[in-house]
């Protein structure tokens, strides 16, 4: 363990390159999301550096830098499955850089991480062979990345499905009958004359002032009236029930 350490930590120090040698000159070190990530690592951000360089590997092919300061990142985080997926993507673009000897190194010190993450750790990194423990960690990271793929499908899927708010054309109806209003089925019209009051047009239709009758003359015409007491101006047609 103590020997993971001490290779953890060069490789840290290495990090700090200031990519002067050729073979660390790519495309991706060049890019402004790299030179930020490598800005917010020497903050203390890891989870920001993390973010930068991820977008470099979406955004570019061939993100070899990119893809190995993401693997440090995360193996700094304690996340040592896309740590290793990370380095293994690195040392397959560069094989034969000068890094991919510690790169490799690394790798054994993510599998070693991630060994000793499982539940009452069972076994003791070196316990397991070095094949058989290579063989589980990459089942275990396929097996990570289809349900990635099967997550963003189903989102997708998710999405297509919202409707919009209101998909039909139907006009509004206007012949209901507004809350309130008791009008009822059959009615006559009638003509407000000059000096005509409720009580008196009650008389007139009915033969009678009846305080029910002026009611339900009232309520048959509350889009004219404002009040029981208040007429409409002489000529306006309103209602009377039957």
């Amino acid at each position: 363990m103590v020997r993971a350490v001490f290779v953890f930590t060069v490789l840290l120090i290495a990090g700090c390159d200031d990519g002067s040698r050729a073979d660390s000159r790519t495309l991706d070190v060049d890019d402004p999301e790299f030179r930020q990530g490598q800005t917010f690592h020497k903050q203390g951000e890891i989870r920001k550096a993390l973010e930068c360089y991820l977008k470099v590997i979406d955004n570019r092919k061939g993100a070899a830098e990119s893809h190995l300061e993401a693997g440090r990142m995360y193996l700094e985080l304690q996340d040592p499955l896309p740590a290793i997926y990370h380095f293994n993507q690195y040392i397959r673009m560069k094989p034969a850089s000068e890094q991919s000897n510690i790169v490799r190194q690394m790798i054994k010190t993510a599998e070693k991480q991630f060994m000793q993450q499982l539940p009452g750790r069972p076994m003791e990194p070196d316990a397991l062979g070095g094949s058989d423990l290579n063989a589980r960690l990459r089942n275990l990271q396929l097996e990570n990345e289809k349900l990635k793929r099967e997550l963003a499908d189903y989102n997708r899927t998710q999405k297509g499905l919202i409707l919009p708010a209101k998909t039909t054309s139907e006009k509004p109806t206007t012949d209901k009958t507004p809350p309130g209003d008791d009008k009822p089925a059959r009615f006559r019209q009638y003509t407000v004359a000059k000096g005509d009051s409720l009580s008196s047009i009650a008389r007139k239709t009915y033969g009678d002032a009846n305080p029910a009758r002026i009611s339900a003359i009232f309520n048959a015409n509350r889009d004219k009236m404002t009040s029981i007491n208040s007429l409409p101006k002489i000529g306006t047609v309103i209602l009377l029930p039957e």
